[in-house]
């Protein structure tokens, strides 16, 4: 579950924050807009590493991309469906 702190009340609440944040993320804001979050160090590196391999994923679909750049569509249209149609074959 998360929490809702407004930047006028963090000098109250500062040292319970870093406390908490293994169990909730802490929301922080000013004039009522989110300016940051508070996160457990655990949920930080699971973070990290889900857009590292993210990227990882997506560098591979910019890679085809680039290479299929100037692809005729109909002729992509027809070689997916011959694949489609070799593996339902099997």
């Amino acid at each position: 579950m998360e929490q809702i702190i407004n930047a006028s009340e963090t000098d109250i609440s500062f040292f319970k924050i870093p406390a908490d944040a293994d169990y909730a993320e802490t929301i922080i804001k000013t004039d009522n807009c989110p300016v940051a979050v508070v996160i457990g160090y655990k949920k930080y590196l699971e973070l990290r590493r889900y857009i590292s391999e993210r990227d990882e994923r997506f560098a591979v679909y910019d890679e085809i991309r680039s290479r299929n750049r100037n692809a005729v569509w109909e002729q992509v249209e027809s070689d997916v469906a011959a694949a489609v149609q070799a593996v339902r074959g099997k």
